[in-house]
């Protein structure tokens, strides 16, 4: 266990406390000047906790420190301390949770966005104190808490340990594999409450013909791998608009400018239209009209 040059006896009147950005405990009360101490401990208590978490899990750094917690009102600490424990007592486990907004696969494959997903971001007991129910104690007191269920969080980056875990309490064993870091098990997007398909993948709501691709608000969605792992292709209004006279003459005229909207991670993002497309489709037009060399063609050459 965890001990500190301060009394936590204070900061724990019960075992298990939580702690949101304030970086307070919930049962804190207490005038300025106590409310500033009981700040600096905690937070020195959770710095110490989350670089444990990481050096067990072989991180190079901690996911979990006292200034993420503050920048970040969504995520909530549960800390376990043993007020027996020396003169000043010790702290013996974490478990860190929040909501993301996560893109996700199902069962079947199909791209799902999840908002306010329920997450399991970290989770440590000291070495000393593993194996004693000190950890399903901590799990358990969380889920009354957040009022989740197991099978519904998703877990960022879940060590061995984690994994053997949920396997052994709560019998969670069938995967469903993601492009990012979290894991979810099956029974994630059943049952009340499971998260709906949105319209950058094709999710069960939104199930096409595999023969045939369907456009709805610039969005042309096919059964195809490519939009299964990378979502729909938006075929951009500004396009349209511009080539309008092109595409009565040539039906078959692919447009050229398209922007994949991608389901997952740092790909998530819109892609913006290539501006030295937009510059040689310019000049093309230009010397098509008879123009002669000009500043716009230089520039291109």
């Amino acid at each position: 266990m965890v001990d500190f040059r301060f009394d936590i006896k204070p900061l724990f009147p019960q075992p298990i406390i939580k702690v949101t950005s304030n970086l307070l405990p919930h049962t804190f009360r207490g005038d300025r000047r106590q409310c500033l101490d009981a700040t600096s401990k905690m937070s020195e208590i959770i710095d110490s906790l989350g670089q444990l978490s990481a050096t067990s899990q072989g991180l190079n750094k901690p996911v979990t420190t006292a200034q993420r917690l503050r920048m970040c009102d969504t995520q909530t600490i549960y800390l376990l301390a043993d007020t027996e424990a020396g003169h000043n007592g010790a702290v013996a486990g974490l478990l860190k949770v929040g909501t993301k907004d996560l893109y996700l696969f199902d069962e079947t494959g199909q791209s799902r966005k999840v908002e306010n997903a329920p997450s399991i971001l970290d989770f440590y007991v000291h070495e000393t104190r593993q194996r004693a129910g000190l950890g399903k104690r901590l799990f358990e007191t969380m889920l009354q808490e957040e009022k989740w269920t197991p099978v519904k969080c998703s877990v960022d980056r879940p060590s061995e340990k984690l994994v053997g875990f949920l396997r052994k309490h709560y019998g969670l064993r069938h995967m469903i594999p993601q492009a990012n870091n979290f894991v979810l098990y099956h029974g994630f997007f059943d049952g009340p409450g499971a998260p709906a398909a949105n319209g950058n993948g094709n999710g069960n709501g939104d199930a096409q013909s595999p023969q045939h691709a369907t456009r709805n608000n610039g969005l042309h969605i096919t059964n195809s791998p490519n939009t299964q792992l990378f979502g729909a292709t938006y075929l951009g209004e500004d396009s349209n608009r511009r080539r309008g006279s092109q595409q009565q003459n040539s039906p078959n005229t692919l447009i050229q400018q398209i922007t994949q909207i991608s389901p997952s991670g740092r790909y998530g993002a819109p892609r913006p239209t290539c501006s030295m497309a937009e510059i040689i489709h310019a000049g093309n037009s230009k010397n098509g009209k008879g123009g002669g060399s000009s500043a716009e063609s230089n520039r291109i050459k």
